[in-house]
């Protein structure tokens, strides 16, 4: 009985240890984050026949709240080019521009002294650009319409070093839109070989790419 004693006041020693250690586990007071992603095909129909995605990529601080808790502010800018296939290789050409200001919440988590994983929604005001040579003989100059979006991510990031404030890391996001891309956006009536159904759905696309993280302070 004495022994059995002893072994669970060692088992319990050892879970309040670890528990210990894990709280000790790298925990930084606020982050500045610089993200760089490809833009894959989009969606509507018409948004991902008529326009190839670049760049999709922003800059951030996030506050890290309570127990990976993050709030944060940021702006970011997705660009595309015109798919001239799709519109029966026309000699004109252009793209789009979306620049946008956010607000993020998210969770990360240390799970060794140099790896975390964190999830974190943005969601803000983009404004949709779309400038060409269509829009330029029709309208004078570019299209414009502002929209709310919102994007989900997901990352991995490992630091340098365990005593580093630096940190690179993989970052998966998918963008929602919250308009149609149609016509309008061109300056034109109709996109060749598409219907008025294929213009139907917000605009949205996946991102994949890398990020930097500099970690200030720790907790």
């Amino acid at each position: 009985m004495t022994h059995l004693k002893i072994y669970l006041l060692l088992i319990v020693s050892f879970l309040s240890l670890h528990g210990y250690a894990q709280d000790k586990v790298f925990q930084p007071s606020g982050s500045l984050s610089v993200d760089v992603g490809i833009p894959a095909q989009g969606k509507n129909i018409a948004f991902g026949r008529v326009m190839n995605g670049l760049f999709n990529g922003g800059i951030n601080y996030q506050y890290n709240v309570f127990g990976g808790l993050t709030l944060g502010v940021g702006v970011k800018h997705s660009f595309f080019v015109i798919n001239s296939f799709a519109l029966n290789n026309a000699e004109w050409g252009g793209g789009l521009h979306a620049p946008s200001v956010f607000g993020k919440v998210g969770y990360e988590r240390f799970i060794s002294e140099r790896f975390s994983f964190s999830t974190s929604i943005r969601t803000g005001y983009t404004m949709m650009i779309s400038y060409n040579d269509s829009c330029q003989a029709n309208l004078g100059g570019p299209y414009t319409e502002g929209a709310f979006f919102m994007e989900p991510q997901v990352e991995l990031l490992l630091l340098t070093d365990k005593n580093s404030s630096d940190g690179f890391s993989l970052v998966l996001g998918y963008n929602f839109i919250f308009t149609d891309f149609g016509p309008r956006y061109l300056a034109i009536d109709h996109i060749p070989h598409l219907v008025t159904s294929d213009y139907v759905g917000i605009t949205r696309f996946l991102s994949i790419g890398f990020g930097y993280r500099y970690y200030m302070g720790r907790k």
